[in-house]
């Protein structure tokens, strides 16, 4: 449950408004709750008629919209989903002024009109009430395939959008409440997976239409006027705890810069930079100075730079602020045109991802220099991806399984890493999916899943461990693995250690293979054939020899590091499974002068 505390009006906030024009705050709770409860609901709705694998896990995010195109409300999903839908409100609005009937179901995935990348489908329900349209009722879901070159429409390897898959402009899918027949029989005709494609477009379409009930409902309880009000105030309140909480950062400009290590098609890395511009209660994310866009798929559309840049700041910010769009109305994201973080039309963006996440720790990285009490280390990377498409049973069929899994959290100023969790970034909009259902539903069985020791960073505190998964083909197929960090290491903050970097392996007769560092795999697989991917492990956060004995030994107990570990990263000896008191202090001073005659 979401509680909006009381705080006081800024003068002029009220302006041009009577009493019959606000809401108490008792009721503006029961509102703002019951606007979140809709939204999950929706999500529900998703979960129980979707048809894929992916969209059953929760890889979407459901989100509410009032008539003007802002966000009021989101349920179930992924944070860095709300700068999707901020994206396509505008061109939506424009395309369809007074052309919108009850019943109707916009469709787009178009990053050039504000989305993310092709799999990203957003439906989008007009919600109205008398006649007069209050709002829409909106869910985003990421498709198993969308057509394209390669199989679930993430390949880092194609040079224009063209190559990708199928692109809808913002269209109608239902009209009036009828299915647009001709645009289901092109969306069908153009992926691998029509089965899971229109199942789960009709479970998006209920999920939409079980909001707009909702909202219809809320507002038959308590009247349109109430209801305007009540989001014209939650609105205010985001946007004034943002503001109070930008205006604790002194003045002033936060940089971080990355070395992104290719560029997607086997040519070398890019430059990546940000500057954080805080200036009383607003702050200004500037990513001028980053590479031009690249000839690759990597290259992330603006809408997706703002919403990485928001979640971010909303993670350390206002996490417990109403998720509206007052939230943004403090900050502005700047990142020049033609830029990787912005490019021009067509350019290619099927493998955003692995870039997006580096904006991330761009972002944190920032931030800790502005705020470095809040701030942890950086995590593994980014959610790992991997897809298989193998020949179905039937003829003509093309099963896709996509998985995800995160790896865990760079240590926080005062506790470790989180172990095996998705990153802020992406919250609970999906998760890792159960083994049981994977084998029982595709061709394959997973040998390995768990935690590599000795792969978070060594510090005070420790970074979260690697994580790990081998999957073992039993038909022949194309396997491919979107990954992060191959040769760069999460940082590790306050004097911790780095992580390490990832790595994919292939078995093959008994053989094993370890690939080229590089974030994107594409692999063709026989059966008995396994892969193992090894994620990042996570930074760690203040000096290693700082860490408390009795903790190093729990961590050795545990399995999490070895003996050897212990010794080499915190000068702590272990004997017979306890600590080796005066060894350990040894140990400590010796590392400790050596420390200081290096500097």
């Amino acid at each position: 449950m979401m509680f909006v505390r009381p705080l006081p009006e800024k003068r002029g906030d009220t302006k041009g408004q009577s009493m019959e024009n606000t809401v108490d705050p008792i009721l503006l709770e029961v509102i703002n709750n019951a606007l979140i409860a809709i939204g999950d609901e929706m999500g529900n709705t998703m979960k129980r008629t979707a048809r894929s694998i992916t969209a059953r896990i929760g890889d979407f995010s459901t989100v509410l919209v009032d008539a003007r195109g802002r966000v009021i409300a989101q349920g179930q999903g992924a944070g860095f989903h709300l700068g999707y839908i901020r994206g396509v409100m505008p061109a939506l609005l424009r395309k369809f002024a007074g052309k919108l009937r009850p019943g109707d179901i916009l469709a787009s995935n178009d990053p050039y009109g504000g989305l993310s990348h092709l799999p990203d489908i957003v439906l989008l329900a007009p919600i109205f009430w008398r006649d007069t349209l209050v709002g829409f009722s909106t869910l985003v879901t990421h498709h198993s395939d969308i057509g394209g070159r390669f199989p679930g429409g993430q390949s880092a390897v194609c040079a224009e959008i063209y190559e990708e898959g199928l692109r809808l402009p913002c269209v109608k899918l239902y009209q009036e409440g009828r299915p647009n027949d001709a645009l289901f029989e092109v969306i069908a005709g153009n992926v691998r997976t029509p089965d899971d494609v229109l199942g789960d477009l009709e479970g998006q379409a209920a999920a939409c239409r079980r909001g707009i009930r909702g909202v219809q409902e809320l507002i038959d309880k308590y009247g349109v006027a109430r209801f305007e009000a009540a989001i014209a105030q939650l609105h205010r309140y985001s946007e004034r705890v943002v503001r109070g909480e930008i205006a604790r950062i002194p003045d002033g400009e936060y940089g971080w810069q990355e070395h992104f290590e290719e560029d997607g098609v086997g040519g070398p890395g890019v430059n990546l930079k940000v500057c954080l511009k805080v200036h009383g209660d607003s702050i200004t994310v500037d990513f001028t100075g980053c590479a031009p866009q690249l000839k690759s798929a990597i290259n992330v559309p603006y809408s997706l730079t703002c919403s990485a840049a928001y979640i971010c700041l909303r993670g350390v910010l206002a996490a417990d602020a109403p998720a509206n769009d007052g939230l943004f109305e403090p900050v502005e994201v700047i990142a020049p045109k033609g830029t990787v973080l912005n490019p021009h039309f067509p350019a290619a963006i099927g493998g955003r991802g692995m870039m997006l996440w580096r904006i991330c720790d761009m972002m944190f990285g920032a931030l800790s220099k502005a705020m470095p009490e809040r701030i942890f280390a950086a995590g593994e990377g980014g959610i790992a991806s991997f897809t298989y498409a193998y020949s179905g049973v039937e003829e003509g069929a093309s099963p896709v399984l996509t998985d995800w899994y995160g790896g865990g959290w760079g240590a926080r100023p005062t506790k470790d890493g989180i172990d095996g969790v998705n990153s802020l970034l992406s919250g609970n909009g999906g998760s890792s999916v159960p083994v049981e259902r994977l084998e029982v539903e595709f061709p394959i069985l997973m040998d390995a899943y768990g935690l590599m020791p000795d792969t978070g960073g060594a510090g005070k505190y420790r970074g979260s461990m690697s994580v790990y998964r081998t999957y073992r083909f039993l038909k022949p197929g194309r396997a491919l693995i979107r990954s992060c960090r191959t040769t760069s290491v999460p940082y590790g903050l306050g004097g911790g250690g780095d992580g390490t970097p990832s790595k994919v392996v292939l078995e093959r007769g008994g053989k094993l293979t370890e690939f080229p560092p590089q974030m994107f795999i594409d692999a063709q697989v026989e059966p008995e054939d396994a892969i193992t991917h090894v994620m990042c492990g996570a930074g760690a956060y203040g000096d290693a020899l700082e860490r408390d004995p009795a903790m190093v030994l729990d961590d050795v107990l545990d399995g999490r590091i070895t003996p050897a570990f212990a010794r080499r990263m915190h000068g702590v000896a272990i004997e017979g499974g306890a600590v080796g008191w005066a060894q350990t202090q040894a140990l400590r001073e010796r590392m400790r002068r050596r420390a200081e005659g290096s500097r």
